[in-house]
């Protein structure tokens, strides 16, 4: 029965994802929230630390001796 309530509860946000990293995108956009800056070859780029940790086996290491 668990299940069945989990397979309903994704069903009626199958996009919710997207919705998700569409607004973490928009709020980096406005440099809302941004916590830290990426300079690459002299360029600046805001970011969330949270989702660059989500998405790297290394940056939560690094960032938490920061």
């Amino acid at each position: 029965m668990e299940a069945e309530e989990t397979m309903e509860c994704l069903q009626e946000f199958p996009e919710h994802h997207k919705m998700i990293l569409d607004r973490l995108n928009e709020q980096r956009e406005q440099d809302r929230f941004t916590d830290i800056t990426l300079i690459v070859d002299g360029h600046h780029f805001k970011a969330h630390k949270a989702v660059l940790a989500a998405c790297s086996h290394v940056l939560p290491q690094i960032f938490s001796i920061l």
